[in-house]
C-alpha cells in the first residue's frame, strides 16, 4: 500500500477562499510573489501556501478575467492555456528531485478547490509516484469521439466514481485537438450531465508515455467508495443516453 501524503493544517487553515476573502488574490498581478513563468495573462508561479508535505506545488492562473472558466474559453485562449500547462508539468517532470508530477484544475463549490477565479495547479511529488494507484483499465471504455490528435471515451473501470470521462493523447497527436475534447466534455458535465452538476475536475496522467486527461462530474461522493473504495459505473440505459448526448450536433455530433 502506498503510504499517505502528509497535510498541513495548520497551513491549510491560512488558505484564503472564494467564500470569505474580500479581495481574490489572483486578480492582483502586481502583489503576486515567486513567479516562474509568463505568457500573456497566464501567470505560472510558487503556490504560497504549501500544504502538502514534501512536495513543490505551482499554481498557474490561466485568465486575467476571473469570472472565465475553460468551459467558456475562446479556442485561442483554450489551446494557450492548455498548451502552457502540458509544457510546465513536462518541465517539472524532468525535475530529478521528483518520483513524479502531478498537474489539475478545479471548477464548482464541490470540487475541492479554493478559489474561484480560473487556475491550474502542478505539483512535483518528492516521494510519492501516482502512477502506483493507476491502472491502463482506468482509461478504457467505448468511444465516444475521436479525431487526430486523441479520442474520449466513458471510462468503464473508473478511478472513483460513475461518470468519468477519459480523454487520450495520441502519440503523434497535436495539444489542440486534445484541449478542444476536454472542453467539450466539460461543458456536457455543466449543462447535460445526467445527475445535477456544477462542478467538476480535470486530472490529467502521463502513464506508460501517453498522456491521459480525466474529467469528473463532482456531486455527492457514493458512500460506498468513500467507506470501501468501491467504484461504480453506469447502468446501460443510462451509459447508452450519455453517449447518444454526447455524438448529437450540441456536442461532438
Amino acid at each position: 500500500m502506498t503510504n499517505p501524503i502528509t497535510f498541513n493544517i495548520s497551513i491549510g487553515s491560512e488558505k484564503p477562499h472564494s467564500g470569505t476573502q474580500k479581495v481574490c488574490p489572483f486578480c492582483h498581478p502586481e502583489d503576486l510573489t515567486h513567479i516562474l513563468d509568463r505568457k500573456n495573462d497566464i501567470i505560472w508561479l510558487m503556490n504560497k501556501y504549501p500544504v502538502f508535505e514534501k512536495t513543490v506545488p505551482t499554481v498557474i492562473v490561466e485568465t486575467a478575467d476571473h469570472d472565465s472558466e475553460l468551459s467558456a474559453y475562446s479556442p485561442e485562449k483554450l489551446h494557450e492555456v492548455i498548451a502552457f500547462g502540458l509544457a510546465k508539468w513536462k518541465e517539472m517532470e524532468s525535475d530529478k528531485r521528483f518520483r513524479s508530477v502531478i498537474y489539475f484544475r478545479n471548477f464548482g463549490p464541490t470540487s475541492g478547490g479554493s478559489q474561484r477565479h480560473p487556475h491550474s495547479q502542478i505539483i512535483g511529488l518528492e516521494e510519492y509516484d501516482y502512477r502506483d494507484n493507476l491502472q491502463g483499465e482506468n482509461f478504457l471504455g467505448e468511444v465516444i469521439y475521436e479525431n487526430d490528435d486523441c479520442y474520449a471515451s466513458l471510462a468503464e473501470y473508473p478511478l472513483s466514481g460513475v461518470g468519468e470521462l477519459n480523454v487520450t493523447l495520441k502519440k503523434e497527436g497535436g495539444s489542440d485537438g486534445f484541449a478542444d475534447t476536454i472542453q467539450t466534455l466539460a461543458r456536457y458535465v455543466l449543462s447535460d450531465f445526467p445527475i445535477r452538476c456544477s462542478s467538476y475536475n480535470i486530472f490529467f496522467y502521463h502513464l506508460k508515455n501517453q498522456i491521459h486527461a480525466k474529467i469528473f462530474p463532482r456531486f455527492t461522493a457514493s458512500p460506498l467508495y468513500m467507506g470501501y473504495r468501491i467504484t461504480n459505473v453506469m447502468d446501460e440505459t443510462s451509459k447508452k443516453r450519455i453517449i447518444e448526448t454526447l455524438q448529437s450536433e450540441k456536442y461532438f455530433g
